[in-house]
């Protein structure tokens, strides 16, 4: 199982790090032949999607040379993708949100169809939280327009109690990994 792990904050070792490091050891737990990618979108140079429709011509290809150019053939070739992002003003980060716009350039052929996909978030508001579901419902039409199976989403409110120190949380992520 090849498995891409996008890591959206800007905070390399912050709570949405913390998070995705227990899931993928719950994850890797079960499926010790995985080959697990962790990109920290927040360190590479990644420009937005132009909208400028060159990636539908002939070539299939984006015209943005930046460092995403060495990340779609890992997006293609993973069986999952997660996302982990904190929720920044009722949504993922823009440096997750500039990533994920990218995806425009590969969505021709089915080339998602069949990839599962897995939302890890991290919050400072209180539960229920608004943010978390909206995050949750746009990864959830992403994952129908584009045929992937939307397997789960997970939100931990960090505000009171970090990541490091919430026991309960690393567990419940961690089983959520190892679920699958």
């Amino acid at each position: 199982m090849k498995i891409l792990a996008v890591q959206g904050s800007p905070r390399k070792n912050g709570n949405t790090a913390a998070l995705l490091k227990h899931y993928l050891a719950g994850l890797t737990e079960n499926h010790s032949q995985a080959e697990v990618k962790l990109i920290n979108v927040a360190e590479k140079n990644i420009e937005p999607c132009r909208g400028c429709q060159s990636c539908r011509k002939s070539s299939r290809k984006c015209v943005i040379n930046d460092e995403m150019q060495e990340f779609f053939p890992e997006i293609l070739q993973a069986d999952l993708l997660i996302f982990a992002s904190p929720i920044y003003w009722w949504n993922i980060t823009a440096q997750a949100k500039k990533f994920l716009d990218r995806f425009y350039a590969l969505n021709f052929n089915d080339n998602f169809k069949g990839k599962k996909l897995a939302v890890l978030m991290t919050y400072a508001g209180e539960d229920p939280n608004s943010g978390a579901e909206i995050i949750k419902n746009m990864f959830q039409d992403i994952s129908d327009y584009l045929g992937m199976d939307f397997i789960h989403s997970f939100g931990v409110c960090t505000e009171d109690v970090p990541v490091a120190d919430n026991l309960k949380a690393q567990e419940a992520v961690y089983n959520l990994g190892k679920s699958l």
